[in-house]
């Protein structure tokens, strides 16, 4: 069973949760749609898809350390973090639907840290 702390801070995380959702609305699908079609057209303002990348995800408190970068039919998110929150990248994927993620484990000084890779196969 859990303490009464344990299922404080677990409604306290579902409560914020379903916040990030709200506060996000349509723009994940929107950003999809536009990566899609900067992937299969080059429709589109590379540094504005980036920049929208980045406030997407920090919107879900998924900080970055280094720009994202695009390249070919793929997007990289550089995590400034060691630890990943499943229920915060599960709200990510469901926005993303038409990319597969690939979790990349890596060593920055003395530091692992968490890329996300992103891929769109068209």
């Amino acid at each position: 069973m859990y303490s009464d702390e344990e299922k404080r801070q677990l409604m306290d995380d579902l409560v914020e949760m379903e916040t990030f959702k709200a506060d996000v609305g349509d723009e994940g699908k929107i950003l999809q749609e536009d990566l899609k079609r900067f992937f299969e057209n080059g429709l589109g303002d590379r540094e504005d898809l980036i920049f929208r990348i980045e406030l997407y995800f920090y919107a879900f408190k998924l900080f970055c350390r280094k720009t994202v970068t695009i390249n070919q039919n793929q997007f990289t998110i550089f995590l400034n973090d060691s630890l990943l929150d499943w229920n915060l990248i599960k709200l990510v994927m469901d926005d993303l639907t038409d990319f597969e993620l690939e979790i990349e484990a890596v060593k920055e000084d003395k530091d692992v840290l968490i890329n996300l890779n992103f891929t769109y196969h068209f």
